[in-house]
């Protein structure tokens, strides 16, 4: 589940390769940095830290639930740890189902629930150096 650094290329370039050609639908969500301005400073990066093995448990059992709910294949996730600098992916879901709609009813589900629900902090770092921490919005 966890990556330290930026999600490496080869993750995203695999998104459309399931292995098997009984599936007909990937549906993908990359999370990255952006360069808001917060009170007149520019986020530089966001340095993320985790309750790894809380985490990895948490996720688990979400990916289990959208596969009972959803009647996905398979899904991935993929959350980065360490500095990740503006505009590059720091979060990354990947839902392979039969047809669309579960992939794409499913797909917001993980996201927000592994928002909400995993053990995931960040912290952004200012241009000028400065940082405060980051609230996860649903």
């Amino acid at each position: 589940m966890f990556v330290q650094g930026a999600i490496p290329g080869h993750i995203l370039q695999e998104s459309a390769n399931t292995g098997s050609e009984e599936p007909g639908a990937i549906a993908v969500f990359i999370g990255k940095v952006r360069g808001d301005v917060i009170e007149g400073k520019r986020v530089a990066s966001i340095e993320f830290t985790a309750q790894q093995l809380i985490a990895e448990k948490v996720a688990g059992t979400i990916l289990e639930e959208s596969k009972k709910q959803f009647g996905i294949s398979t899904a991935e996730i993929w959350h980065s740890l360490g500095k990740v600098k503006t505009g590059e992916a720091c979060f990354y879901v990947r839902v392979v189902g039969k047809h669309r709609e579960e992939s794409f009813h499913a797909l917001p589900y993980i996201v927000n629930e592994v928002k909400r629900r995993c053990p995931v902090f960040g912290r952004e770092i200012f241009s000028d150096g400065d940082y405060q921490w980051k609230e996860n919005k649903i």
